[in-house]
């Protein structure tokens, strides 16, 4: 865990419903710890467990809440709103899209700034070299550094060998 935020946050599904939540970031991803009454708001069909009843709710200190998950790899932008009072977060698809109402520059700024460095910390694979030869890699010998020219053998014409400077 990198860093915790209480935050009012907006799903693009649900965009008139405006909910508390915790918001902890992590090296994988950004989870979203919802109040457990908002269920009937949301399509997915969720595991059995979020299904459990706690008999004793009132004097148990454990409460099932709702959990939306947001995969860094699926993170496709961050947008800032005006004066950083709200970001968004948006992935690869509609329900993959959360709007953060932090109403206070300062807490934006601090989310904003763990969210880049364990952005920057991700393993990236490296964009793979072209493949196109230049013309000294093709025709030069790398060893002695002498250019070899490709010789067309006619009776008139006369070769001249061409070294390069090492």
């Amino acid at each position: 865990m990198r860093h915790l935020l209480w935050s009012s946050v907006v799903f693009y599904q649900t965009p008139g419903l405006e909910v508390t939540a915790c918001v902890l970031l992590s090296s994988k991803a950004v989870y979203f710890i919802l109040h457990d009454g908002l269920r009937r708001y949301f399509s997915e069909p969720l595991q059995d467990f979020w299904h459990q009843k706690n008999t004793d709710y009132n004097n148990s200190p454990f409460h099932v809440s709702q959990c939306f998950v947001l995969k860094l790899s699926d993170l496709q932008s961050v947008n800032v709103g005006l004066f950083d009072q709200y970001f968004r977060l948006t992935g690869s698809s509609p329900t993959q899209v959360v709007t953060c109402l932090t109403r206070d520059s300062y807490l934006t700024h601090c989310f904003l700034q763990h969210l880049m460095l364990v952005l920057s910390s991700l393993e990236r694979t490296p964009s793979p070299e072209p493949v196109d030869k230049d013309f000294y890699s093709e025709f030069g010998d790398k060893n002695t550094g002498t250019l070899s020219t490709p010789r067309t053998l006619t009776a008139s014409v006369p070769t001249f060998p061409l070294s390069l400077p090492n």
